[in-house]
């Protein structure tokens, strides 16, 4: 019978960590703040900054959001971060943006003292040292949801699907480590034979994007799954995970929606909480 990791407790605790850490600074006369951008009207990232919107007021952040225009130039985006990131604790330029404009050019405008989604090359490259700071969001949300349902990492076969600079490349490091001591792989739309992996997996991560895309038969006996694909499919969002029969097979699962969803914004205001304290 599998269990399911559900994300909301493991939201609490982050938020109540990250409002005593916002008290603290406005206990010293400094109000918290927050600074998103967002490029044009993609649908998907509006939803997202809105419900960042919602949790910093929930959590006494003062948040300043720049919509600006889907012709709106690299050179313009790049100076207005560069204005912005002098006057705020955190700052992010929600993905994806449109074509025209250099994604990573854009990221890497961001100072790393204001990088709160923690995605700049400095701040990836500093999880290779054992100095970091922070953790990019969604894979703060995976680390969080094994500790706190006290998922065993040491000495398991991790394996993760996809290799996005958001998921796959800060946990393989991170999991890897000595804090968590995994023997992680990584797959992708490239590795030819993706079920011989998988079947071998303690914990499976998938953060594919494709709704349905693996099915109970590609999972050992006993296994973790955790599911931070989202796609959608005829105005209906999926997980990469079809649930169908995978209670026979799995012990532990994190459920879509409802599981590292509910995490990851929290996730990105206990980056901001740390930026804050160390200001």
């Amino acid at each position: 019978m599998e269990q399911l990791l559900y994300g909301d407790p493991v939201a609490r605790q982050l938020d109540e960590i990250s409002f005593k850490a916002f008290q603290d600074a406005k206990s010293n006369n400094k109000t918290p703040h927050l600074t998103a951008i967002t490029v044009g009207d993609n649908s998907a990232s509006l939803l997202y900054v809105s419900r960042k919107k919602e949790k910093a007021e929930q959590l006494g952040v003062e948040f300043n959001w720049l919509k600006l225009d889907e012709n709106t130039t690299q050179e313009n985006l790049n100076e207005l971060i560069q204005e912005q990131s002098k006057t705020t604790d955190g700052l992010i330029v929600q993905l994806p943006l449109p074509n025209h404009l250099n994604s990573e050019d854009v990221i890497n405008c961001i100072p790393p003292d204001v990088d709160v989604d923690g995605l700049t090359s400095y701040n990836l490259g500093s999880l290779f040292s054992n100095e970091y700071k922070l953790i990019p969001a969604t894979s703060l949300a995976v680390l969080e949801l094994l500790n706190f349902y006290q998922i065993k990492t040491e000495d398991k076969a991790i394996v993760i699907a996809g290799r996005s600079r958001l998921v796959s490349s800060p946990l393989a490091k991170i999991l890897s480590s000595k804090s968590y001591n995994a023997n992680v792989t990584v797959i992708h739309s490239k590795t030819s034979n993706q079920k011989q992996f998988i079947t071998q997996a303690d914990i499976f991560i998938s953060a594919v994007g494709s709704a349905k895309l693996y099915d109970f038969s590609y999972f050992k006996k006993g296994a973790t799954i955790i599911d931070i694909g989202i796609s959608s499919v005829d105005g209906k969002n999926y997980g990469d995970i079809d649930t169908q029969n995978l209670s026979e097979v799995v012990s532990y699962r994190s459920p879509f929606p409802g599981g590292v969803g509910p995490i990851t914004v929290s996730a990105l205001f206990f980056n901001l909480s740390r930026l804050v304290k160390t200001s």
